[in-house]
């Protein structure tokens, strides 16, 4: 299959070739902020070959020398203009991305973690050779995590991302291996697998599981560079950075900065910086509106004075509910109400669920340096001196320490790894969780001594289906949000029908989900 490329890279490549003073060097750096060329240089070679695979450009070109180099680039034809841009751009924010955070984890050869970082990217490309009118849909689709991708794509199309990659990428294997990992983990439906058990690490799979770890955080940083208003990828961007190569959350905001200053210098190479820097202006000139959780639940309502009260008495406060209910939302609403005397100080999040008990310590605590190989690390609790903590799905810290942080939290001090004498802290606690940790407590799974500690003042979000008054309300602020264009009065009024009888099983993320396919099929209807 032809794969399309983009016009202003092929052409910056071709000045290159045709320049005799030019390094090939230069050439071979390059390609790679091509999706498109890039896979089909990696297909086209390994087709030629029956020795070891070849994953690398370096490696393409030994095989093939300059002039099958060059001939590859002055042969493309199938060009993509500046509509889109936005896919490229996302491609090399993933791409640079994936590259810096395996600076840091040692996963896999650079050219192999970037490939990973634009996989995505290339399966889109694969979408549009297709079928032309996924063009329509392509900037809606980078603003959404793969699996609403796939789901997306599935019922416009009877295809996906997904697909296309697993029937055109012949070779090399290790991308096989993790089309065949994302295979596993993504369903047609849009439902995302977690995994409990991973690949054994020294297991012919456990490579290709890094490299689709690297994909996902990769993408999320892309998303959160380019669509600063979608703040579900900046949450996971953190999330996933801590979870999958334990990268502490005061290192997040350096690593988004060298992923974008990477950005910018590949954009001078290929001169198309008046191209790409509106999407990075745009981000940076993005100002959060003021971010409230609001309902037309009355019970709920009532439930939500009470936590105004709390908060404005700098009480601890948990909020508890299913799956993307808004517990989030709510604790950053409560820190930014006008009325809260920590707005101003700091506000960070820990995701417990997704630290081991050692990370989760550093996290909080921090380390001295030097101790046990460990780097001088300041820990949350350092660093939101005077501000709030939100501590995420505090249920799945392990029970034993729990006990340590109640006699922490007790005594308002601690010990930073490493360190012989206390730090004092002066920090508030928001804390979530799916479940109720009074009732958790009662049976022996949650800590008492920490809730005896905490005193958290507690309210219940119910799910969408138990609050069917707010689903038109909520859907209504995600359409304008995101701008999706949805007002044919028939459209809506078909919506509200649906509002009112689906069960809504992931809450906000299944709405979400279903507002973004309406407004993809508006796009190919109009």
């Amino acid at each position: 299959m032809s794969i399309p490329v983009f016009e202003h890279t092929v052409i910056s490549l071709r000045s290159i070739i045709e320049n005799e003073n030019e390094p090939l060097q230069k050439v071979s750096r390059l390609i790679k902020y091509d999706p498109g060329l890039y896979f089909s240089l990696l297909q086209n070679v390994n087709a030629l070959t029956t020795r070891a695979e070849i994953t690398s450009i370096s490696q393409a070109i030994s095989l093939i020398g300059a002039e099958g180099l060059q001939n590859h680039i002055l042969q493309q034809d199938y060009f993509l203009d500046e509509e889109y841009m936005l896919l490229w751009c996302y491609s090399v924010l993933a791409g640079e991305a994936a590259s810096i955070i395996n600076e840091k984890a040692d996963i896999a050869e650079d050219e192999e973690a970037f490939f990973a970082g634009i996989m995505s990217s290339v399966g889109l490309l694969l979408m549009y050779t297709q079928n032309s009118k996924h063009k329509k849909i392509c900037d809606l689709l980078l603003r959404v995590p793969i699996e609403h991708k796939i789901f997306i794509e599935e019922r416009l199309f009877k295809t996906n991302l997904l697909k296309q990659l697993d029937k055109n990428t012949v070779s090399p294997r290790i991308y096989k291996e993790l089309i065949n990992i994302m295979n596993f983990i993504f369903s047609e439906d849009g439902q995302r697998i977690e995994l409990f058990s991973h690949p054994a690490r020294f297991s012919v799979n456990y490579k290709a599981y890094q490299l689709f770890q690297l994909m996902d955080v990769s993408e999320s940083a892309a998303r959160a560079i380019l669509f600063p208003a979608v703040v579900e990828a900046q949450e996971k961007f953190r999330e996933m950075s801590k979870r999958y190569f334990k990268i502490p959350e005061n290192e997040v905001e350096e690593l988004l900065a060298d992923i974008v200053e990477r950005f910018e210098d590949v954009c001078k190479e290929f001169k198309v910086e008046d191209l790409s820097e509106k999407f990075i202006i745009s981000a940076e000139d993005y100002h959060f509106p003021g971010i409230s959780f609001l309902t037309k639940s009355e019970p709920l309502k009532n439930s939500l004075e009470k936590i105004y009260a709390a908060n404005r008495e700098e009480k601890n406060i948990f909020i508890y509910g299913e799956t993307s209910v808004g517990k989030r939302l709510l604790a950053v609403a409560l820190h930014r109400r006008p009325d809260n005397p920590r707005k101003t100080k700091p506000f960070l999040s820990i995701h417990c669920g997704t630290l081991d008990s050692e990370t989760l310590e550093l996290e909080l605590f921090g380390a001295k340096g030097g101790f046990l190989g460990k780097e001088k690390h300041k820990g949350a609790l350092e660093l939101a001196n005077g501000g709030t903590i939100l501590l995420k799905d505090i249920d799945k810290i392990p029970l034993a320490l729990q006990d340590k942080l109640a006699e922490i939290f007790c005594r308002d001090e601690f010990y930073k790894i490493g360190e012989t004498h206390p730090a004092f802290f002066d920090v508030r606690f928001f804390i979530t969780s799916k479940k109720n940790i009074f009732e958790e407590a009662k049976e022996g799974r949650f800590s008492e001594r920490l809730l005896r500690v905490l005193k958290p003042v507690s309210i219940y979000i119910p799910p969408l289906r138990e609050r069917r008054e707010d689903i038109e309300f909520i859907g209504s602020s995600i359409i304008e949000k995101y701008n999706l264009n949805l007002t044919d009065k028939a459209l809506l009024l078909g919506l509200k029908e649906y509002y009112e009888t689906h069960t809504f099983q992931n809450n906000l993320k299944d709405l979400k989900r279903l507002l973004f396919y309406l407004s993809a099929k508006h796009r190919l209807e109009s």
